[in-house]
């Protein structure tokens, strides 16, 4: 209870209540990409509900290989959504890796101690043997920050993403990595995928309150059962424990289907 502080309870309700429900719109995702009809939208609801339960069976056998795993595919939804928002086609992936390095390894740069205590919570395992090599991803993050600067000065669309990843360096470096996390997730990423989404929605979707519907359920169903299962493990774990491990958990298990929909399926019709 005493991790409990405000900011960090300031962050747990950013990412429950704004950040996380930003997933809810994968509902109006699909039928953007083509499960319209009821038998192809319950196939992709069984598909999704599958995927996440094996991301949570896989993360209580397999801890620090799912965080780790967690992290990569992070990085890349990070990016990929970063990327989208310029409208740019040419370099894609140094864009991306950019942008996705910045935000967690930056995070964990400037709050190290309090990022591997964080690993610790949700891995229930000893993850410090892993410290000593992550001077590699800052070098790699730094190094691909001197080349987005490069790549501004001969794209002019970049400049204004060299102010953001500057400031986002700031805010990492001012706050600790659940605000960081949380500021960066509910007013960065979540604006720059709604932005899109919503666009594409208004343009090519006329059903609008199947939208809102979908949106609305998917959003109290994944509040309802975040509380009941911060409960539950409230039995074993302290209550700031219980709290990091369904949010970021539940975060992993909602990334990977999230993440094939939207990096893989959407954005090859819509990017």
């Amino acid at each position: 209870m005493n991790d409990l502080t405000f900011f960090n309870i300031l962050s747990f309700f950013l990412i429950f209540f704004i950040g996380l429900p930003h997933g809810s719109f994968d509902g109006a995702v699909a039928s953007l990409v083509g499960f319209r009809s009821k038998a192809k939208f319950l196939q992709f609801l069984l598909c999704y509900l599958i995927l996440f339960a094996f991301v949570i069976v896989f993360w209580v056998y397999y801890p620090i290989i799912a965080l780790l795993i967690f992290l990569i595919m992070t990085i890349a939804h990070f990016g990929l959504c970063d990327w989208a928002n310029f409208k740019l086609k040419d370099n894609k992936y140094s864009i991306c890796f950019t942008y996705g390095m910045t935000v967690i390894f930056g995070i964990i740069f400037f709050n190290e101690n309090q990022s591997f205590q964080i690993f610790k919570y949700l891995t229930n395992d000893n993850i410090y043997f892993l410290r000593p090599y992550f001077f590699i991803p800052y070098i790699l993050t730094l190094l691909s920050i001197f080349y987005f600067i490069y790549l501004s000065y001969y794209e002019v669309k970049l400049r204004i993403g060299v102010l953001e990843i500057l400031f986002l360096l700031l805010i990492f470096y001012l706050f600790d990595p659940l605000l960081s996390f949380s500021i960066y997730f509910c007013f960065f990423h979540t604006y720059k995928h709604l932005k899109n989404l919503i666009t594409n929605v208004y343009l090519h979707l006329s059903n609008k309150k199947f939208v809102i519907f979908s949106t609305l359920i998917f959003t109290t169903i994944s509040w309802i059962g975040g509380l009941v299962v911060i409960l539950i493990l409230a039995n074993n774990f302290d209550l700031y424990e219980s709290i990091l491990q369904v949010i970021f958990i539940g975060l992993a298990a909602l990334t990977l289907p999230h993440m094939i929909l939207v990096d893989f399926v959407y954005r090859r019709k819509y990017n």
